[in-house]
């Protein structure tokens, strides 16, 4: 009976472990598979429970890069025909972190730069025009980036801020003068000597060592800068200076309205033991006058240095607060309303004097075709460095599409279509107004020096207004000879952005620096 029993109750007990697998969906369970006995003395382990996978956080979406955040049509409205805004924009986004430490800005590519916190937009183009950050909790130190702003007013006070002031905001109102920092890189003692042996001196040389003591000395003259490695302020810069290579820039300023710019050519030579003086081989890029041609006569003790790192190798017309004179070249900012030079007639010394309106084509009319040998009589003639399979389609000179003293050449490329057109030709008009930005904002001029002569280039930047099919303009004034280069590209090659082709080829057409 006790069997009996125990078979019921073992029948029982399958039954209902049956009916709960129904119950609960586990349908048919599987066999049972037979376990190991337990040694006697082993603490029973309860099996792991199987855990869920975390679920994993998604990264954070990167902020985009200044340079498309301000080109996305809500930082900048209308990008394309604000570029100047949109280069203010970027600096200022660059500039944000450094600039607010452990407190905090709303500057972003989801808010308008007018509604930026301490942010002024005015004028027509748009610019920003002031900064005003006082007592915000800024903890950072003032990015050199900001040098790239033209500001008529800065404030700054009431915050922790480290580091130095930009020489560039000396000029502008507000408290950069007392926020208790020192000047960024501010050389302020002209020597006479050259030796340039006390802490805020400088000098440039030129070419046979002589100083330079007038500014149109500076701008046309200028071979080697001698500073001392100690500025005005107190502040050792040797370590910035050791770092200066070719391509970094200086400039020269008087008061905010006249400017020099350079460019370092070579390696510094540092200091001999004792000297604290480093001297910079550089050559001359532009100046700057701001009513006019005011970069004249004696430097005086106004002018002081700046060191602009942040600058790119070139100097954008457009991003010019005042007139630039560049060699011959003029610009002004768009919507200019002051002094604009004038243009003058500059026939060469041994031509007959003609009138800006008459005569303009004092040399016979003359051209030629596919005939190299004959187009090396022309004026000036030149025969340019150009790719395998390029030709000359035709030369001419003294008609209304060739210059009044010079010629003009056009070659095909390799497909047989026009390529380039090269002209040389003694500059007649010099000065004048002219505009740095096309209508459409595609295509800028930006001003350059090539083997030590002013050169202007007309092109498309890559950016949201790029014109992969505008072609590229380059003018290379000699002032030895007085002769403009100018290279017109047609060929895919010499289109949109690819201004190094164009360099190329003017480098091939200019004689060596002093030769006749």
């Amino acid at each position: 009976m006790r069997r009996l029993g125990a078979f019921r109750a073992a029948a029982l007990l399958a039954a209902l472990a049956l009916a709960l697998a129904a119950c609960t969906g586990g349908g048919t369970p599987p066999a049972a598979t037979p376990e190991a006995s337990p040694t006697a003395d082993a603490p029973s382990t309860p099996a792991p429970t199987a855990e869920a996978s975390p679920t994993p956080t998604p990264a954070p979406t990167p902020e985009p890069p200044p340079e498309v955040a301000c080109a996305n049509g809500v930082a900048v409205e209308e990008p394309e025909a604000r570029p100047g805004l949109v280069a203010d924009c970027v600096a200022l986004l660059a500039s944000m972190d450094a600039l607010r430490g452990e407190a905090s800005l709303d500057w972003g590519a989801d808010l308008a730069i007018e509604r930026w916190e301490g942010v002024a937009v005015e004028g027509e183009p748009p610019r920003v025009t002031s900064l005003d950050l006082q007592d915000k909790g800024l903890t950072g130190s003032i990015p050199r980036r900001l040098r790239r702003l033209r500001l008529d007013e800065v404030r700054l006070a009431g915050n922790a801020l480290t580091g130095c002031v930009p020489s560039a905001f000396g000029d502008a109102r507000g408290d950069a003068l007392y926020l208790g920092l020192p000047w960024c890189l501010r050389y302020d003692r002209l020597d006479a000597t050259g030796e340039v042996a006390e802490a805020g001196g400088w000098a440039i040389l030129g070419a046979d060592g002589e100083v330079l003591a007038t500014w149109e000395g500076l701008r046309s003259e200028a071979a080697t800068l001698r500073v001392h490695q100690t500025d005005a302020g107190g502040t050792s810069w040797a370590p910035e200076f050791g770092a200066v290579s070719e391509g970094d820039l200086f400039e020269w300023r008087k008061a905010g309205d006249c400017w020099v710019r350079y460019r370092v050519t070579g390696p510094p030579v540092r200091p001999s033991a004792g000297s604290g003086r480093w001297e910079f081989p550089v050559e001359w890029m532009t100046y700057a006058a701001a009513e006019g041609d005011s970069c004249t006569g004696a430097v005086g003790a106004a002018a002081v240095l700046s060191m602009d790192e942040a600058a790119p190798p070139i100097i954008p017309a457009i991003a010019v607060a005042g007139p630039v004179l560049h060699g011959p070249y003029q610009f002004y900012p768009v919507g200019w309303a002051g002094d604009r030079a004038r243009r003058t007639t500059h026939p060469p010394a041994d031509a007959e004097p003609i009138d800006e309106m008459e005569g303009l084509f004092p040399s016979p009319l003359v051209q030629t075709s596919n005939a190299a040998e004959a187009a090396r009589l022309f004026p000036y003639w030149r025969t340019p460095a150009l790719p395998a399979g390029w030709n000359l389609l035709l030369a001419e000179s003294g008609t209304a599409s060739a210059p009044s003293y010079g010629h003009c050449a056009r070659y095909s490329n390799d497909r047989g279509f026009l390529g380039v057109e090269i002209c040389i030709y003694h500059k007649l008009y010099r000065g004048g107004f002219q505009e740095a930005l096309s209508e459409d904002g595609r295509t800028v001029f930006d001003f350059h020096v090539i083997d030590g002569r002013p050169a202007i280039v007309w092109y498309s930047p890559r950016g949201p207004a790029y014109d992969r099919q505008a072609s590229i303009i380059l003018f290379v004034f000699d002032p030895e000879t007085e002769l403009e280069y100018r290279v017109w590209g047609y060929d895919r090659s010499l289109l949109g952005s690819n201004t190094d082709a164009a360099f190329a080829i003017a480098r091939s057409l200019l004689p060596p620096a002093g030769a006749p």
